[in-house]
Parts: C-alpha cells; sequence; structure tokens
C-alpha cells in the first residue's frame, strides 16, 4: 500500500460536508463523526457516487489520516484493491468520498428516509 508523499496527511471536509456530518452523525451514529466519516466513504463506494463530482479544494482538516482515522490501512488497501481515486493518494481520496458521502446522506434523511432504505437502495444497485 504505497502513499505517494503528494498524498495529503489531514484530511477533513467542506463547510457544507461538515454541516452533512453534524446531520448524519446525530441521527444514526450516535454523535460520532468519525464513525460517520468512515461509514460515508463506503458509502459512497457501495451508492458508485462519481469521486469527479467532489469539490476540488475547500476542505477544513478534521483527522489525521493515518493516525485516526485509518490506523490499520485497511480503508487505504481497500480503495488500491478496487483501484478507486488518484494511484498513490488514497487519503485524498479518502476526503473526496467522505464529501460526497455524507452530502447524500443528509439529503437522505432530510428527504426521511431511514438507514433502513438506504442500505437496502444501495444494495439493490
Amino acid at each position: 500500500m504505497a502513499t505517494d508523499r503528494g498524498d495529503k496527511q489531514q484530511i477533513g471536509l467542506t463547510l457544507e460536508g461538515n454541516n452533512a456530518i453534524e446531520t448524519v452523525s446525530n441521527e444514526y451514529f450516535g454523535g460520532s463523526q468519525k464513525d460517520a466519516y468512515l461509514f460515508a466513504i463506503t458509502y459512497a463506494i457501495g451508492a458508485d457516487l462519481a469521486i469527479e463530482n467532489a469539490p476540488q479544494g475547500g476542505y477544513t482538516t478534521k483527522y489525521n489520516g493515518i493516525g485516526t482515522l485509518d490506523p490499520s490501512g485497511s480503508v487505504r488497501e481497500l480503495l488500491e484493491i478496487l483501484n478507486i481515486g488518484e494511484p498513490g493518494r488514497p487519503m485524498a481520496t479518502m476526503e473526496r468520498l467522505a464529501e460526497l458521502g455524507v452530502r447524500d446522506l443528509a439529503r437522505r434523511v432530510a428527504g426521511n428516509e431511514t438507514m433502513a432504505d438506504i442500505m437496502a437502495s444501495v444494495a439493490a444497485e
């Protein structure tokens, strides 16, 4: 699992993403934004959200990617195995996927979808 020197070490969300994660974490993750962030990454992958639609900038640091968010490297390995994002930049990829995921999840929560509804729709795709 090679990490290019050009990869990010600190990752986060945009202002819109931060607002979205607050909603999602309070609704489904007992207020744990870290759990919601990790779920949003996997949700974005499962829902096949287009990574190129994520904002290119405007992110505010929330986590030390390797030390806090993915110390075991399992998410980085998953991205490499699935060939998602920029090769050698798994942290930047995680950040963009989390942004897309929390925004979409917050939109669906606002539309009164339950987590069961959301997961069923992703499983059906």
